[in-house]
């Protein structure tokens, strides 16, 4: 684990202080939590734009963001995104398929 330096202001560690406390843990601890999500969640953001504008696929989104595919499924529809990508005629050849099995 690397050391890293950063300047904030006393209100962001008023805030740090009372969470370390609340949680029964230390500054530090409190900070890499925060940080570890911040990253997260900036990552799954950067993944749906990049999958909304299709440079990324369904599964490199999710292999980008770090979580599975399910969980990026479930990220883009609570964002009303539809993770299932089929046009018309592909659906229409589903169906006749579909059909023929009956």
């Amino acid at each position: 684990m690397q050391n890293l330096q950063i300047r904030i202001d006393e209100r962001n560690v008023k805030n740090l202080n009372e969470l370390a406390q609340m949680l029964s843990s230390s500054r530090s601890e409190v900070v890499r939590r925060i940080i570890e999500r911040g990253i997260r969640e900036l990552r799954m953001k950067i993944a749906m734009e990049k999958y909304i504008d299709d440079e990324f696929s369904l599964c490199r989104a999710a292999e980008f963001s770090g979580v599975s595919i399910q969980q990026m499924a479930r990220y883009l529809t609570q964002r009303g995104i539809p993770f299932f990508k089929q046009g018309v005629e592909e659906s229409e050849k589903d169906v006749r398929e579909a059909q023929s099995w009956l």
